[in-house]
C-alpha cells in the first residue's frame, strides 16, 4: 500500500514537471484578456500598472457599488451593482472592462474580473521549425518557439520570463492562448493568443501574435490604510517638448530642481509605451495612443500625449507638457551617414561616356546637417555633367539624398579607379564641438575603357604578277591577298573580334564570299589569301565589306569600296579617224598645201575664191584675177616643191646604196635596180 501511494504520488510529482501542452481547435480570437477573482474591500484597490480601481463606497443594502477608477485619461466614477460591468475611459476606447461578479455582504467584499482588450502585437509573423520570436522591448520577455509543423498544425512552445513553458497544439485557421503569472495568487489569462494563420509541412508557419492594450504585468492589492495618497493641487503646464523619442531613450526634464525622465519603451501602430523616472525611481508606465488627449503622468507633474508612432524605426513623437519654468535637456543624436558610389556600365568604349551615381543615406537616429557631398574625378577622365558637388540642408535619419549623378569622359584606354566619393557634415554632437564629420565611400575600382583602332584593308591580286589590277584569261584563277592592318595602340584594349571579311564577287569570277579573320589587336596585321576562277569575259573590280565586333560585343561594318580589278577582256585594235581643223592663222597654208597637192586645183580654188570674195568689203574684177593668178603661181609652186622633193628623196636613197656593205646584192641585180629606179624617176 505504502509502495503505491508513493508511486502516485511520484506520477504526480513528474505530471508537475511535465509542461503543460494544450491541443487548441477554437478558431475565435477571444475579444479579453481577464485577471479574475480580484477580492477588493471597502476603499480598497486593485493596481494594474498606471490604472487603479478603488472601491469607495456602498449603499446600506450592498446592492449598489461605487467604484473609482484613475489612469492616464483621468478620474472616472461608476456606481454598478453584481453582474454589472464598467469600462474605462469610454465605451469606444476601452483600455479595462470591470465586472461585479460577486457581492459578499458577509465578509463585505466584492469579486471583480477585470478585462483588458485584445489588440495584435505581430501580424503574419513565419517561423520555420526551430525558429522563435520573443515579444518587443517594452513587453515581457515571452519566447514563442515552433517545434513541429505539418499541413495542418503546428506546435508551439511558449516560455514566459519566470521560467514556465507551455506548449500549444494549434490547428491551421485556430488559435490558442498563454496565461501570465501575476504573483503568487492571480494570473492574467489570455495574454498571449497565437493564431495559426497557415502551415506546411515543409514551410513556415504564419501567425497573428495578441496581447492585451493594458500589457503591463505589474498588479497589486493595496488595502486600506496600506497606502496614503498625498493630495495634489493642479498645476498649470505648458509645451515643452514636441519631437521624436526612440526607444530606450530617457528624456530629462527638471522641474523645481527635480528631474524626472521620460523612457520610451516600446511601440507598436499607433500606440506608444512610456515609463515615467524620478531620478532612478520608477513611477509607473503609460500607453499613449495617437489622438489621445494628453494624459497625467503617474505622480510627476507632467502630461504626455504621442502625435505619431513609427514602429519601424522604434521612435515616437512624444509631446511632454510641464509646469512653467520647467527645463528639457535634449538628447544630442549622432548621424550615420554612410555613401555608395556605382557606375553602370563598368566597360565602356573610348567614345562613350560613364555614369556614375553617388547615394548618401543616413541611418543614425539623429539628423546631418549643412551636408556636402564631393564626386571624384579622376585624372584620366573629362567631367561632362555640370557639377560635381552637391549641398543639402538637412538630411533626416534614415532618409536618402536623391540619386546624385554625373557624367565622365574617358580620355585614354585601360583600367582606372574612380576614387572614393566624400561626405562632410553636422550632427547634434559634432555642432556641440563645432567641427565638421567626415565619411567617405569605398572606392570605385574596376572601370575598363576599350577602343576600336583604325583598320586599313588593302589587296593584291596575283596571275603571274602581284598588282591591284590583273589581266587574266577565262577559266584562269587569280589569287587574291587582303592585308589587314590595326593601328598602334594598347593591344589589351584596342582590338576588334570576329572579324569576317565579306567579299562582293560579280557573276564574272567564282570564289569564296566570306573570310574569316578573327581578332586583330592594335599593332597588329593581318594576311588571308582567297583564289578566284575567272567565269567569262568582264572588267572584274573586288569589293569588300569588313563585319566586326567592338571589344564590348558591338557589332560594326565598314566597307572599303574596290580593292582589286581583273581585267578577263582580250585586247581589240580600233582605227578611227579623227578630223582636224587648222586654225585661222594656220589656214592659208593648209589651204596652200592642200592645192598643191591636187592634180586638178582649179575647181576648188574657183569655189575658195567665191567664199572669199564674201568676205571682202568692196567687189575689185582685178583683185579677183589677181588673187586667181597668186593661187595659181601657188599651186605651180607647190608642183614645182614636190617635184623638187621626189628628187631630193631619189638622190638620198642612190646615195645610201654607194655606200652598202659587203654582201650586198650582185653587180648586175644592183645595176639592174638601179637603172629601173631611173626609169621610174
Amino acid at each position: 500500500m505504502k509502495k503505491a501511494i508513493t508511486l502516485i504520488l511520484l506520477g504526480l510529482l513528474l505530471l508537475s514537471l511535465t509542461p503543460m501542452v494544450h491541443l487548441v481547435k477554437s478558431a475565435t480570437v477571444p475579444e479579453y484578456a481577464s485577471i479574475t477573482g480580484v477580492s477588493l474591500g471597502l476603499k480598497d484597490k486593485a493596481v494594474l500598472g498606471p490604472f487603479e480601481i478603488q472601491f469607495i463606497d456602498v449603499d446600506m443594502y450592498w446592492s449598489r457599488l461605487s467604484f473609482q477608477v484613475n489612469g492616464p485619461d483621468g478620474e472616472k466614477l461608476y456606481v454598478v451593482g453584481q453582474g454589472e460591468s464598467f469600462v474605462y475611459p469610454s465605451a469606444d476606447n476601452q483600455y479595462l472592462n470591470v465586472s461585479v461578479t460577486w457581492i459578499r455582504s458577509d465578509t463585505k467584499t466584492v469579486l471583480l474580473e477585470i478585462q483588458s482588450p485584445l489588440q495584435k502585437l505581430l501580424s503574419g509573423h513565419s517561423l520555420n521549425v526551430g525558429e522563435s520570436v520573443t515579444l518587443p522591448e517594452g513587453f515581457p520577455q515571452i519566447s514563442i518557439k515552433l517545434t513541429s509543423a505539418s499541413d495542418t498544425q503546428a506546435t508551439f512552445l511558449v516560455t514566459l520570463p519566470y521560467g514556465e513553458t507551455q506548449t500549444l497544439v494549434i490547428t491551421e485557421g485556430a488559435g490558442g492562448s498563454v496565461r501570465y503569472k501575476l504573483g503568487d495568487v492571480y494570473s492574467y489569462s489570455n495574454y498571449v493568443y497565437i493564431q495559426l494563420l497557415n502551415t506546411t509541412s515543409d514551410g513556415p508557419a504564419v501567425v497573428d501574435v495578441y496581447v492585451p492594450r493594458v500589457a503591463s504585468t505589474d498588479f497589486k492589492i493595496i488595502r486600506e490604510g496600506e497606502e496614503t495618497t498625498p493630495s495634489t493641487t493642479p498645476v498649470e503646464t505648458v509645451l515643452v517638448y514636441n519631437d521624436i523619442l526612440y526607444v530606450n531613450e530617457k528624456l530629462p526634464i527638471t522641474v523645481d530642481n527635480t528631474t524626472y525622465y521620460v523612457k520610451l519603451l516600446s511601440t507598436i501602430p499607433d500606440v506608444a509605451k512610456v515609463e515615467i523616472f524620478k531620478g532612478d525611481q520608477s513611477l509607473g508606465t503609460m500607453f499613449l495612443e495617437v489622438g489621445d488627449v494628453p494624459k497625467d503622468a503617474p505622480s510627476a507633474p507632467l502630461k504626455l500625449s504621442v502625435q505619431s508612432v513609427e514602429p519601424d524605426y522604434k521612435r515616437a513623437i512624444i509631446r511632454i507638457y510641464a509646469p512653467v519654468g520647467a527645463q528639457v535637456t535634449p538628447i544630442l543624436r549622432q548621424a550615420n551617414v554612410i555613401a555608395k558610389i556605382d557606375a553602370t556600365p563598368k566597360e565602356i568604349l573610348l567614345n562613350d561616356n560613364l555614369v556614375v551615381v553617388i547615394n548618401v543615406e543616413n541611418l543614425g537616429r539623429g539628423d546631418a546637417y549643412d551636408v556636402s557631398v564631393a564626386a571624384p574625378i579622376p585624372s584620366d577622365f573629362e567631367l561632362v555633367s555640370m557639377t560635381k558637388t552637391w549641398n543639402l540642408k538637412t538630411l533626416p535619419a534614415f532618409t536618402n539624398m536623391p540619386a546624385l549623378i554625373y557624367v565622365l569622359k574617358p580620355t585614354k584606354v585601360g583600367e582606372f579607379d574612380i576614387g572614393k566619393a566624400m561626405v562632410t557634415f553636422y550632427d547634434e554632437q559634432s555642432l556641440e564641438t563645432g567641427q565638421k564629420r567626415t565619411v567617405y565611400s569605398s572606392v570605385l575600382t574596376g572601370i575598363k575603357v576599350y577602343n576600336i583602332p583604325d583598320i586599313d584593308v588593302t589587296a593584291v591580286a596575283y596571275n603571274g604578277t602581284w598588282g591591284n589590277y590583273v589581266t587574266a584569261n577565262v577559266g584562269d584563277t587569280v589569287s587574291v591577298k587582303f592585308t589587314l592592318k590595326a593601328a598602334d595602340g594598347n593591344p589589351d584594349y584596342e582590338f576588334i573580334q570576329n572579324a569576317t571579311l565579306v567579299l562582293s564577287l560579280p557573276s564574272s569570277v567564282d570564289g569564296p564570299t566570306e573570310v574569316d579573320v578573327g581578332t586583330i589587336k592594335a599593332g597588329e596585321t593581318k594576311t588571308v589569301q582567297v583564289d578566284l576562277k575567272v567565269l567569262k569575259e568582264n572588267l572584274t573590280s573586288i569589293r569588300a565589306i569588313l563585319l566586326y565586333a567592338d571589344p564590348l560585343g558591338g557589332e560594326h561594318r565598314t566597307e572599303f569600296g574596290n580593292l582589286v580589278t581583273i581585267n578577263s577582256i582580250p585586247p581589240k585594235v580600233i582605227v578611227k579617224e579623227v578630223p582636224v581643223y587648222p586654225s585661222s592663222e594656220e589656214l592659208p597654208k593648209y589651204i596652200d598645201q592642200v592645192l598643191a597637192n591636187m592634180s586638178d586645183p582649179a575647181p576648188v580654188a574657183e569655189k575658195i575664191e567665191a567664199i572669199a570674195a564674201r568676205y571682202n568689203p568692196t567687189t575689185n574684177i582685178w583683185k579677183g584675177v589677181g588673187i586667181v593668178f597668186i593661187i595659181l603661181t601657188a599651186v605651180f609652186a607647190g608642183l614645182t616643191y614636190r617635184y623638187w622633193s621626189e628628187s631630193e628623196k631619189l638622190r638620198e636613197k642612190l646615195e645610201r646604196k654607194k655606200h652598202r656593205r659587203p654582201g650586198g646584192l650582185p653587180k648586175k641585180a644592183e645595176e639592174e635596180q638601179k637603172s629601173s629606179e631611173i626609169v621610174e624617176l
